[in-house]
C-alpha cells in the first residue's frame, strides 16, 4: 500500500518533487565533501608533517660577523636525538627573472638551495621523493610556483653576484615546514653543480648564505634551554605547533565551505517544510476521510513519510556518489599545501549521508505534527474550519492607488506574511552568503588592510636591490637611496614619498621573559603614519611599540622598560604604544625612525613603499606605472597597495574562487525555489486564477500578478540581507582575523557595484525568468474549473 502512494503522489507532483529531491541531493553533497575535507584537512596534517620528515624545531640563520658555533651547539645538547642542515642562499626577487611573459616575484624571501643533504622528505607531484636535480633545472614549492602560474617547463635566470645561470622547471614539491599559504618563503631546489657556482670564494658575499636546521627532539622545553644562543641569531625559529599554525589560513578556507554546506542544508529544510505543509493542505479531504474510517494518526503521518523517505534516501545516494568528485574539486581549490590521504574518504561521506537522511527524516516527522489538528469535518468544510478572527486582508483596494495587479501582488504578501516570509527567508540565507563573500574577498583585494600590517599608506610598492642595505651602513644607505629617488622622481613629474621597511629578529627581554622577536623600522617614515590601539607613537629613539601579543609573551605593557640584544650591546627601550598587525601571526615591535641600528643583523626587507603626494587618481596611477617600468627597468615587481596586500595573505584568488563558485550555486537556488513555490502556489490557487478568467482578466495579467509576488519579496530579502551584509561579515569573518593577530574590528570594504547591483539584479533576474516561465502553467486553468475545489 505505501508504495502505491508513493508512487501516485510521485506522478502527481512530478516538479515538486524533482525540485526538492535536488535540494537533498545538494545538500548532502555539500555537507559530506566538505565535512570529509574538514577532517581530512585537520587529521591529515600530522600525516603529512611526518610523512615529510618534518622536525620538532626549525631554525633558520643567515650568515653574520659574530655569528656563534652552531655545529657546538648542537653536538652539545643532550636533548637532540638528530639533527640536520641544509646551506641555503638568500636571494632577492630582482635576482629572479621569468622568461614567462606577466610573470613576477610576489615578494617575501627568497632561498636557494642544493639537492646535497636535503633534510626533509620533498614529495613531488607523482608522489616520489626528490633526491636529484639534473643540472640547469631547478624544482619549486607546489603553490608558490601555481600563484605565480608557473608550469613545468618554463624558465627562470637567477643572478647572484658576477655568476648567472638559466633554469627550466623540472618539478614541483611539497613543503610540509615553509609550503603553507601563510608563509612567504619560497624554496627554489637546483643540482649540488649549478649552487657550487654561486657560492665560489669569489662571488658570493658573506651575508648572502645561511642553514636551515631541522632538530628532531622529544623534550622541546630542555631544548630551548640548551641551544638558546643559536635561537637568540636566529632570523626565524618554529616548533611543530608553530609549524602547525601556519596551515590555519587552509583549514579556515575549508570552514567557509562547510559553512556554505550549512547554508544550504537550512534552505533545503525551509523549503522541505513549506513542501510538507503545502502537501497536507492541499489533501485535507484524503486525511480527513482517513480519520472518518479510524486511521490513527501516527499510521496517516506515516503514509507521508513514505515519500519523504525515498526521496532522503534516494537523494542522498545520489549526492554520496557526487561527493567524491565535488570533494576533491573543493580540495583543489581550497588546499594546495598538503598532501591529503584518502583512507577514510568513503566512510566518512557514508556517515555524513546518514546523518542527513536522519535529520531530514527527523524534520519531516515533525513538520506532519498538523495531522493530528485535522479533523474529519475539515473535509466538508474545504479544508477550513469556517471561523476566522482576523481580517482576511490588511490593504483596502479604494485607498490604493497601485495597479490591480500590483495590489494583489502586495495584498497576497500582506495577507500570508508566513508563507511569502519562507521564500523570503531562503532568498535572504542565500544572498547573505554571496554578499559575505564578496565583502570579504573586497576587502582583501583593496588597500584598506595596509595598517593591518602595519604599514604607511602608500600608492605603489616597488622590489629593489637591497644588497648595499644589509651592512654595517645599512641605514644611512637605506636613507640616502630613498632621499635619491624622491628627487629623480620629482623631476620626472611624479612627486612622491619614498618608504622602507626593514626587518629584523633580535632577543628582547623584560624581566625573566624573554622572546627572539621580529622588529620592524621604516625608513621615509615617522611613527604618526601608523596606526595605534593604544598609547602613543614613539617620540624619540628610546621608545618602541609593541604587538598585542608580544607584550603578552614578555608580561610588559605601556611604560614598562625592555631590553634588546643587538650586535653592538644590549639597549633600553620604553614601551609607548599597543598595535596591531598581521605579520608573523601577530608578533612584532616597531623601532622609531631616528633609532641607529645595525643593518648587518636584517633579515629581510619589505617592499618599498611610493606615496605620491600630488594625490593622482587610479588612472594615473596605472599610467605612472607604466612610465616607471619604462624609465626603470631595474625595478622588478611593480604593483599597487592593494595588489601587495593580497599577495601577502595569500588566500584572496582561493576566496574568489569560491565566491564565484557560490554565486552560481545562489543563482540556480534562487530558480528552483521560485518555481517550486510558484508551482505550489498554482495547484493551491487553481479555483481563484479560474474565478479570475470567469471575470475576464487575460493571462498576461494573471502572469504580472504571479511574477509581481516573487519580485517583491525578492526586493524586501534584498533589503534584508544587504542591511544584515556587515553585520555578519564581522560575525563570521573577524574570528578569523582575530586568529592571525588583529583585535580590533576590520573595516570591510563593500564593492558597491557587486553588493549593490550585479548580485541583486542577477537574483531579481533569475527569480523573474523562474517566476513566469513557471507561471505559464496557468495557461492550463480554465474559468469552469471554479466549480472544482481540488
Amino acid at each position: 500500500m505505501y508504495l502505491q502512494i508513493l508512487k501516485k503522489d510521485l506522478k502527481r507532483n512530478k516538479a515538486m518533487n524533482v525540485i526538492l529531491l535536488v535540494f537533498i541531493i545538494l545538500a548532502s553533497m555539500f555537507v559530506s565533501s566538505s565535512v570529509n575535507n574538514i577532517i581530512s584537512v585537520t587529521t591529515a596534517l600530522d600525516d603529512y608533517l611526518e610523512m615529510e620528515n618534518t622536525p620538532d624545531y626549525f631554525v633558520a640563520t643567515m650568515n653574520k660577523s659574530g655569528e656563534v658555533d652552531a655545529d657546538e651547539i648542537l653536538n652539545s645538547a643532550d636533548s637532540i636525538d638528530r639533527f640536520s642542515k641544509e646551506k641555503i642562499l638568500f636571494m632577492e626577487d630582482a635576482q629572479i627573472t621569468f622568461e614567462k611573459e606577466g610573470v613576477i616575484a610576489r615578494g617575501g624571501m627568497n632561498i636557494l638551495q642544493s639537492d646535497k643533504d636535503l633534510s626533509m622528505h620533498y614529495v613531488l607531484d607523482n608522489k616520489e621523493i626528490l633526491k636529484t636535480v639534473k643540472s640547469k633545472e631547478f624544482y619549486m614549492t607546489a603553490n608558490k610556483a601555481d600563484a605565480l602560474g608557473l608550469e613545468i617547463g618554463d624558465k627562470i635566470t637567477i643572478k647572484i653576484g658576477d655568476i648567472s645561470q638559466d633554469f627550466t622547471l623540472a618539478g614541483k614539491f611539497m613543503d610540509a615546514v615553509l609550503g603553507a599559504n601563510a608563509s612567504s618563503i619560497q624554496r627554489f631546489i637546483i643540482g649540488e653543480e649549478d649552487y657550487e657556482k654561486f657560492i665560489s670564494a669569489e662571488n658570493i658575499e658573506k651575508f648572502y648564505g645561511g642553514e636551515f636546521i631541522y632538530i628532531h627532539s622529544m623534550d622541546t622545553e630542555k631544548l630551548l634551554s640548551q641551544i638558546t644562543p643559536l635561537t637568540e641569531n636566529a632570523i626565524l625559529t618554529m616548533d611543530r605547533s608553530a609549524i602547525k599554525f601556519t596551515y590555519v589560513i587552509d583549514m579556515l578556507v575549508t570552514g567557509i565551505l562547510l559553512v556554505v554546506s550549512l547554508v544550504l542544508i537550512a534552505v533545503a529544510f525551509v523549503v522541505l517544510r513549506f513542501t510538507i505543509s503545502f502537501t497536507l493542505s492541499e489533501e485535507f479531504r484524503e486525511i480527513g476521510v482517513m480519520k472518518t474510517i479510524g486511521i490513527r494518526n501516527l499510521k496517516i503521518r506515516g503514509l507521508y513519510l513514505t515519500k519523504y523517505v525515498a526521496l532522503a534516501v534516494i537523494g542522498a545516494m545520489i549526492g554520496l556518489v557526487f561527493s567524491f568528485p565535488f570533494g576533491n574539486m573543493l580540495m583543489e581549490i581550497s588546499s594546495k599545501s598538503i598532501i591529503i590521504g584518502s583512507q577514510n574518504t568513503i566512510f566518512v561521506n557514508i556517515i555524513c549521508v546518514m546523518f542527513v537522511i536522519g535529520i531530514i527524516l527527523l524534520f519531516c516527522f515533525n513538520c506532519t505534527s498538523k495531522v493530528k489538528k485535522m479533523t474529519p469535518i475539515d473535509a466538508v468544510r474545504n479544508g477550513q474550519s469556517g471561523e476566522r478572527f482576523r481580517k482576511r486582508s490588511v490593504m483596502r483596494l479604494e485607498k490604493s492607488r497601485l495597479s490591480d495587479v500590483s495590489f494583489l501582488a502586495l495584498n497576497d504578501i500582506a495577507s500570508s506574511p508566513k508563507r511569502f516570509g519562507i521564500i523570503a527567508l531562503t532568498f535572504v540565507l542565500c544572498l547573505l552568503c554571496l554578499l559575505i563573500l564578496s565583502s570579504t574577498v573586497s576587502t582583501m583585494k583593496s588597500g584598506t588592510l595596509i595598517n593591518a600590517f602595519h604599514l604607511a599608506e602608500c600608492d605603489i610598492v616597488i622590489n629593489v636591490n637591497t644588497k648595499d642595505f644589509f651592512t654595517k651602513e645599512g641605514h644611512e644607505n637605506l636613507e640616502n637611496f630613498l632621499e635619491e629617488m624622491e628627487e629623480k622622481f620629482k623631476q620626472d613629474g611624479m612627486p612622491s614619498r619614498w618608504m622602507q621597511e626593514v626587518m629584523l629578529k633580535l632577543p628582547v627581554s623584560h624581566g625573566d621573559n624573554m622572546v627572539n622577536m621580529f622588529t620592524q623600522q621604516g625608513s621615509g617614515t615617522t611613527a604618526d603614519m601608523y596606526t595605534y590601539m593604544e598609547g602613543t607613537p614613539p617620540q624619540s629613539a628610546k621608545e618602541v611599540a609593541l604587538t598585542r601579543i608580544s607584550a603578552d609573551k614578555l608580561k610588559a605593557n605601556i611604560g614598562d622598560t625592555i631590553t634588546i640584544k643587538t650586535i653592538d650591546g644590549d639597549k633600553k627601550y620604553i614601551i609607548t604604544a599597543i598595535y596591531q598587525s598581521l605579520y608573523n601571526m601577530g608578533e612584532g615591535l616597531q623601532f622609531h625612525e631616528d633609532e641607529t641600528i645595525n643593518y648587518i643583523q636584517a633579515i629581510g626587507i619589505t617592499y618599498t613603499q611610493i606615496q605620491f603626494t600630488d594625490n593622482p587618481d587610479d588612472k594615473e596611477i596605472e599610467r605612472r606605472i607604466e612610465k616607471i617600468k619604462e624609465r626603470y627597468p631595474e625595478f622588478k615587481g611593480i604593483k599597487t597597495c592593494s595588489e601587495y596586500l593580497a599577495s601577502l595573505l595569500g588566500v584572496t584568488d582561493t576566496l574568489d574562487a569560491i565566491k564565484n563558485m557560490v554565486a552560481i550555486f545562489t543563482i540556480i537556488l534562487a530558480a528552483m525555489i521560485t518555481v517550486l513555490m510558484e508551482r505550489s502556489f498554482i495547484a493551491k490557487e487553481k479555483g481563484e486564477i479560474a474565478l479570475m478568467k470567469a471575470f475576464g482578466m487575460r493571462n498576461a495579467k494573471i502572469y504580472s500578478y504571479h511574477i509581481l509576488r516573487f519580485v517583491f519579496v525578492g526586493i524586501i530579502a534584498i533589503i534584508i540581507a544587504e542591511l544584515l551584509a556587515l553585520p555578519f561579515t564581522h560575525l563570521f569573518i573577524d574570528p578569523i582575523f582575530k586568529m592571525m593577530g588583529l583585535e580590533l574590528a576590520v573595516d570591510y570594504v563593500m564593492n558597491p557595484f557587486e553588493m549593490f547591483l550585479v548580485y541583486p539584479l542577477v537574483i531579481l533576474a533569475a527569480t523573474t525568468i523562474s517566476a513566469f516561465l513557471t507561471s505559464l502553467y496557468t495557461k492550463r486553468i480554465k474559468s469552469m474549473d471554479t466549480a472544482n475545489i481540488e
